[in-house]
């Protein structure tokens, strides 16, 4: 246990490969030791690493191999935790219809348990689901729901919760500017020096400057982000970020710039699908409605 939380601590704290490597001791521990509660738990962490790795592949065969361990278990904190994991390895494979169900899933164990705060990671990434397919009103629900979980336990940082840009748009799509501000404001209040959580703060910042027109400050936050996400060595991060940066140059009439920088999206969405040794996946993986 303590070398899977130690890999939950350098995936927070930008630690890729470290992270990695804690992940994969605390599970060849946990399985000589047949320990199936750790075991699991170690597959949760060792799966989040992976997915900041972006090694999918590897993390949906490792959620897969686990569920029947996890369906031996009594319900707990634990099942939530796997499947809002499994619902985010789904989703960098694209399998969104499947990621959608199982994060309805973990929403469902989450509010049995009542389990508070600790579904925040869960509700941003329902967020996330509605807002890519423009379902605004939907992804501000949840944006709220989160909201209130985090300001319950003033909590500007939770675990695994990288994705609050998603949630800036949608209350910013949805008329809410003041409380969109001020959620930016107070994840950039709780950062300090931790660099895994200032990007998606400079996420954030870019939809807000480029909400209120301000496209040369976009630009700079995307840049700055895109920065950050090559030193950490996150490359789901880095098309993102590109293909953001490329929307705002787009909508500036900045053609040139807006080709660039989808083509180094390309190019690393491409190094991700490569990692995809089963054809069937791979196929799936680049036909994907982000891709």
């Amino acid at each position: 246990m303590c070398r899977a939380l130690l890999a939950v601590a350098q995936v927070h704290a930008g630690q890729v490969q470290a992270s990695l490597r804690s992940g994969r001791r605390a599970l060849a521990l946990a399985q000589e030791s047949k320990n199936i509660w750790v075991q699991v738990n170690s597959t949760i962490y060792l799966a989040y690493g992976l997915l900041e790795a972006g090694a999918y592949e590897e993390a949906l065969g490792l959620m897969h191999h686990t569920r029947a361990l996890v369906g031996t278990l009594p319900q707990s904190i634990i099942h939530q935790r796997f499947l809002t994991v499994f619902g985010s390895v789904y989703r960098a494979m694209q399998h969104w219809d499947e990621a959608r169900s199982t994060l309805a899933e973990a929403i469902a164990v989450a509010q049995t348990l009542d389990l508070g705060r600790l579904y925040v990671p869960t509700l941003s990434q329902l967020c996330l689901h509605a807002a890519e397919v423009g379902e605004w009103a939907t992804a501000s629900r949840y944006a709220l729901q989160a909201i209130a979980l985090r300001q319950r336990v003033d909590a500007p940082l939770i675990v695994w919760n990288f994705s609050a840009h998603y949630e800036t748009e949608a209350l910013l799509r949805e008329g809410d500017e003041r409380q969109a501000r001020t959620e930016v404001h107070r994840l950039g209040e709780g950062l300090g020096s931790n660099r895994r959580f200032r990007l998606p703060y400079l996420r954030s910042l870019a939809v807000l400057a480029d909400w209120q027109g301000h496209s040369a400050q976009a630009i700079a936050h995307l840049r700055q982000a895109a920065g950050l996400a090559a030193d950490l060595g996150l490359p789901a991060e880095q098309w993102q970020i590109q293909a953001a940066l490329a929307r705002v140059y787009e909508a500036g009439g900045e053609q040139q710039q807006a080709r660039t920088a989808f083509g180094e999206a390309a190019r690393i969405i491409q190094g991700l699908a490569e990692g995809i040794k089963d054809e069937t996946l791979r196929a799936r993986y680049l036909a994907g409605p982000q891709i």
